[in-house]
């Protein structure tokens, strides 16, 4: 079985204020943390970082810094994530992928093994934690109905499938938010593996906050 991890921070990082990739995390660039999570997974053969055109040269000069043996490239994403996951995919030769969010920085070699194991029945499986909170469903800031949240998950990544069955989903598919929606589409079974609250998504400075706390907590 060859693996290799698509690794897709070519988004604007609008809510953060600017290119979060490289927003510093516990001394070293946030991407940093993430790519060292795939690079520890002995699984993993391959890597590929996909980041903003203007971030490439950045990238490239961070593998060598951080002497990285499984990266073999960083490339342009583009307009919507599903553009750049497909141009990870274009570097990708092997038999099953992972997605990850580069935003995702406290991912770890163990969730990446329980999502390939998930995968292995259907050819593909996402992480994803149980809604645990009270659901309303809302329209025009009035309450119109309380939703059942027994069957309600929160996606993460990393997300796995055999890379023929995403690459066939992506290019039928129109606009979706993650890479499971679009093998969704095609009718094929997407099996959930429980992620972990610790895999938080940096989307704003407070996320960039509660990462840190979370890294130095251990």
């Amino acid at each position: 079985m060859t693996v290799a991890a698509v690794i897709v921070g070519a988004g604007a990082g609008r809510r953060f204020g600017g290119d979060k990739v490289f927003a510093e995390l516990a001394g070293r660039p946030l991407v940093a943390h993430t790519v060292a999570a795939f690079e520890a997974a002995p699984e993993v053969e391959a890597i590929v970082l996909v980041l903003r055109e203007e971030m490439v040269p950045r990238g490239l000069a961070l593998v060598q810094e951080q002497g990285w043996q499984k990266v073999t490239a960083v490339v342009a994403g583009g307009p919507r994530r599903q553009d750049s996951v497909v141009a990870g995919l274009r570097q990708v030769s092997a038999e099953w992928v992972l997605v990850h969010d580069a935003a995702r920085p406290l991912v770890t070699p163990d969730l990446i093994a329980q999502g390939l194991a998930a995968a292995q029945e259907t050819g593909a499986a996402i992480a994803a934690v149980p809604v645990r909170d009270t659901v309303k469903r809302v329209d025009q800031n009035r309450i119109i109905a309380t939703v059942d949240r027994a069957q309600l998950w929160l996606a993460q990544t990393p997300q796995v499938f055999r890379a023929e069955l995403l690459e066939l989903a992506l290019q039928s598919a129109h606009e979706v938010t993650d890479d499971a929606a679009a093998v969704e589409a095609l009718g094929v079974p997407v099996r959930v593996f429980l992620g972990s609250e610790r895999n938080v998504k940096v989307t704003t400075t407070s996320d960039l906050a509660l990462a840190e706390v979370l890294l130095r907590c251990g």
